[in-house]
């Protein structure tokens, strides 16, 4: 799918693709999305990660995108937020702690908290681009 072009709006680059499955993504969903992913990241061991990006999509299209090969759930909508870093599980032993430089966790569109999440090495990152779920919004992390 194509990408947009990109343009500027409080800290959000905005990047346009194909559906129209993100238009209720407004510059403070998008805030708060924000605030969301960067204390999760903060509680997942790194204050500012390299990049944060953001799509409207559903719960079963996330569980496929996560785990390809027949993963379902359910098709409720989410958002799913991607971001890059260096990221771990507190509260476990050290020796057994996943720790990962991608993570992912879906968010409520109407509670907007971290409800799930994975941590994963770089061998793990999925292979296909989440700009096959819809439009992505990069967020900035500074």
């Amino acid at each position: 799918m194509p990408l947009g072009v990109l343009r500027w709006d409080r800290r959000v680059w905005f990047c346009a693709g194909g559906d129209m499955s993100n238009e209720n993504l407004t510059s403070s969903v998008l805030a708060r999305v924000r605030d969301e992913a960067l204390s999760w990241s903060r509680a997942h061991g790194d204050a500012q990660p390299a990049r944060i990006r953001v799509v409207a999509t559903t719960r079963d299209t996330v569980a496929q995108f996560l785990h390809p090969g027949g993963v379902r759930s359910a098709a409720d909508p989410c958002y799913l937020v991607v971001l890059e870093g260096r990221f771990q599980q507190p509260g476990m032993p050290e020796e057994t702690q996943p720790a990962g430089v991608w993570a992912a966790f879906c968010m409520h569109p109407k509670r907007l908290r971290a409800d799930s999440f994975t941590i994963r090495p770089q061998r793990y990152v999925p292979l296909r681009p989440i700009e096959d779920l819809g439009s992505v919004h990069v967020i900035e992390t500074e």
